[in-house]
């Protein structure tokens, strides 16, 4: 878009400010908003609380979203109405022009790229009929371009960034994998059936989406990929790259903690509301795994499978046991050092010999 906007006005078109409204496909935005000011492009979001709002109900673009091709206002009249918001920002920076027209994709998701400029009368007929030339080549370039994106943010969304990364290289054959080191992080709901029967499907959803952004959300918020989210519980892995080991186990702690924090500030916020409050284990291992692609034929997902993922589970069970919402292995323990309180030598099923576990100190500790 910048390289496009650069060249048009080097042509001698007088545009002065570019804006591409889209609709796209994600959890948290209705809509991506491209803006060319005359030297850069900067990106927003539109979340899907904006498109209650007033501001958007008093948008031009949600209006060629409803079927209108062309919306003009000649800012430098006097008689010109200012029906939109964004009309008096643009008249205040001294626009005396605003064009918005339609852009419609192959599959009629109907968009809209609006132009403005400071030339004094504004846009002549000639430079409106060239703005329609291009939008045609205009709309299949960036059409490909959003299909990438939302591809590319779907994949994210529902696989993790890595997982999605290696779909879009080709990773997609059953069996495709390759086998890691890492921190595996598993985690689970305290009490869950009993809320799900007292607080009803609504509530109980609510406090699952309340539950997995404090502890997935710390996972993603200190560098891992959450891989999956198995009824109330999740997998997650910190790989370990270049930094090495003490790296990783180091993030991982820091989501630990930051889940936590996490945790008290959601449950005081249920607790202001009357709402019930929720527990969790976490429990983390070191070890390798085989990271790969594995399922039937027809449905497959990336995961990690392997001793020390079974393990990782079992150790998280131990938060029962011991009365911790984190617990931690020796290896996680080892390779961040010493001064770790052990909570003991336990079973695990699986494992030939008992495995000694440890408690998350506190970081005054």
């Amino acid at each position: 878009m910048q390289e496009l906007c650069g060249r048009v006005r080097a042509a001698g078109m007088p545009i002065d400010r570019v804006a591409f409204f889209f609709g796209t496909l994600h959890p948290q935005y209705f809509g991506i908003a491209l803006f060319w000011d005359g030297s850069s492009v900067r990106v927003l979001e539109g979340s899907y609380r904006l498109q209650q709002s007033d501001e958007y109900r008093r948008s031009p673009a949600r209006r060629i979203t409803e079927g209108e091709r062309v919306i003009r206002r000649r800012l430098e009249r006097p008689d010109c109405p200012m029906d939109f918001a964004v009309l008096e920002e643009l008249r205040a920076a001294g626009l005396t022009d605003y064009v918005i027209a339609e852009v419609v994709f192959g599959n009629g998701a109907r968009n809209s790229v609006s132009l403005a400029t400071r030339r004094p009368g504004g846009f002549t007929d000639h430079d409106i009929a060239e703005v329609e030339r291009l939008l045609h080549p205009f709309a299949m370039v960036m059409e490909i371009y959003v299909a990438r994106t939302l591809s590319r943010t779907l994949l994210e969304v529902y696989l993790g960034r890595s997982s999605g990364a290696r779909v879009l290289e080709g990773q997609i054959k059953r069996g495709d994998g390759e086998e890691i080191e890492a921190v595996i992080w598993f985690s689970d709901l305290r009490d869950s059936t009993p809320l799900a029967k007292s607080l009803g499907w609504e509530r109980f959803l609510d406090l699952l989406n309340d539950y997995f952004a404090s502890t997935a959300g710390a996972v993603l918020a200190h560098g891992g990929e959450v891989l999956r989210f198995i009824g109330d519980a999740s997998l997650a892995v910190f790989p370990i790259a270049g930094a090495g080991a003490r790296s990783a186990c180091e993030q991982a702690v820091a989501a630990a903690r930051g889940a936590r924090e996490r945790a008290r500030t959601a449950n005081e916020r249920r607790a202001q509301a009357g709402l019930a409050p929720f527990r969790y284990g976490v429990g983390l291992h070191l070890g390798r795994v085989l990271y790969g692609n594995i399922g039937t034929p027809e449905r497959l997902e990336f995961s990690v499978i392997g001793a020390a993922a079974n393990e990782a589970a079992r150790i998280e069970a131990l938060c029962k046991t011991t009365g911790r919402d984190v617990v931690v292995s020796g290896e996680v323990a080892g390779a961040l050092g010493g001064g770790w309180p052990s909570l003991g030598r336990y079973p695990l099923a699986g494992v030939e010999a008992p495995m000694e576990v440890f408690a998350l100190p506190e970081p005054s500790a």
